[in-house]
């Protein structure tokens, strides 16, 4: 019943500690005021009684204030604007002002309620404007009896002195547990956030792991097993000369595509370990080079493989091996997704400080959804135009070294008309690497 009595009122969780102090504070005072019209109006104090039935209906107000519209500042301007008027007018006009103990401790408990959660300046001002008014009323109204006037002063400084100091030492606790729990609260969002973290990065480790199964287990496996079978068939003997030539190309072809994926899962497991070398890179012959050990590939698709690059020497200082995975990856995804008859242009050269290699081909391209995801190691990998199989590794490993580089990597595609990637390349990264 008593819980159900200050949830109605208010005074619940939902509400800020301040509003709950505030509401039920004022609502009691009203309350007590109010009730205390009934043995002022039995005395024949008719004009007392309705002074303090219109302050409680004041203090009513300021109640609902914070109750209905949650305007606690503005409640508390009204409040000090009551205080002072029923202090500063009404009551010593009315000759209300005699009784001080009673009215000290309206007052100044009222004090307490203003100044509790108010700034400095504000607390000065209202403080200088309650000591001015009650100066100005014992010049206007002196008291006959000295004495009695020092009983009242020095009750007046008595409650002042309690209560603003007990107010004072209530919002310090207050001040002192609420930056406790902030502490407490950051503290826990922090620890959440790192759990968070600690938990995707597992999720990515896991699935990390589960690919490199699924790439051993089937990937690797599957040409493996072709060389395997033709080596028996070939072991028996009786093939003839022609078919055996077929087998042995074939034999280069599953060979050489084990290789690339030999080398891009070696790389794609050290890409963490930091051990990169910088070095001065002839660009052009490193183009040219693996241009060359890819050209049986697009040979054999009757593709033509254009390394177009300025005669010349040109150079850039960084790690050999990166720059070489990344130019095969790229020219290798050319080979396998361009259709016998098509072509693919290499170029590179330099502008300002960077080296641009561009990789373009008549391919079947790619829809844009397609494109924005094509270096995520999460996409489905699509076959070749020859039924190639892939594993989506080189495409990824090319987007994290030149990441390593501080370099850049831009892909524009049209579906059946081709792509072109375009790979940006500081000259000299050799003592720049993100790693």
């Amino acid at each position: 019943m008593e819980q159900y009595i200050w949830k109605k009122l208010g005074i619940s969780s939902s509400f800020s500690i301040e509003e709950r102090l505030f509401m039920s504070t004022s609502f009691l005072s009203a309350c007590f005021l109010i009730l205390l019209t009934l043995p002022l109006y039995i005395q024949q104090a008719g004009r007392a009684a309705f002074y303090l039935l219109v302050l409680g209906l004041s203090l009513i107000s300021c109640y609902l204030l914070v109750r209905l519209w949650r305007r606690l500042g503005l409640a508390k301007v009204l409040l000090t604007l009551v205080v002072l008027f029923f202090s500063h007018l009404i009551f010593p006009l009315t000759g209300f002002f005699k009784g001080p103990v009673v009215y000290g401790i309206v007052m100044f408990f009222v004090l307490s309620l203003v100044v509790s959660k108010t700034s400095l300046e504000q607390r000065i001002n209202f403080i200088v404007v309650l000591i001015f008014g009650l100066d100005l009323i014992f010049y206007l109204a002196p008291m006959p009896d000295s004495q009695t006037t020092w009983v009242y002063f020095l009750t007046y400084f008595a409650f002042t002195c309690i209560f603003y100091l007990g107010t004072v030492y209530l919002k310090m606790m207050y001040d002192q547990s609420t930056a406790l729990v902030g502490k407490q609260k950051r503290e826990l969002e922090q620890i959440s956030q790192k759990m968070e973290k600690q938990m995707v990065e597992t999720k990515e480790l896991s699935a990390q792991k589960d690919r490199l199964f699924s790439i051993i287990g089937h990937d690797l496996r599957s040409p493996l097993s072709g060389i395997e079978g033709f080596l028996n068939v070939m072991d028996h003997g009786g093939v003839p000369d022609e078919e055996r030539k077929i087998m042995q190309n074939e034999l280069l072809r599953l060979t050489r595509n084990s290789r690339a994926l030999l080398d891009n899962l070696l790389r794609w497991a050290k890409r963490d370990t930091k051990a990169y070398q910088a070095s001065r890179i002839d660009y052009p012959k490193l183009i040219k080079m693996v241009g060359e050990h890819l050209r049986p590939l697009s040979d054999a698709k009757g593709i033509s493989l254009q390394i177009l690059i300025d005669e010349g020497e040109g150079a850039v200082t960084g790690d050999a091996d990166m720059l070489e995975m990344i130019i095969r990856n790229l020219i290798s995804n050319a080979i396998k997704f361009t259709p016998k008859g098509g072509w693919i242009k290499v170029r590179a050269y330099e502008m300002e400080s960077e080296l641009r290699l561009e990789v373009e081909d008549n391919g079947i391209g790619m829809t844009e959804e397609q494109r924005k995801k094509l270096f995520s190691p999460h996409r489905e990998v699509g076959l070749g135009t020859n039924k190639e199989k892939g594993v989506g590794l080189g495409l990824m490993l090319c987007a994290e070294f030149l990441n390593y580089m501080n370099g850049t990597i831009e892909v524009r595609s049209v579906k059946d008309k081709g792509t072109c990637f375009t790979v940006r390349i500081p000259r000299v990264w050799g003592e720049s690497y993100n790693v």
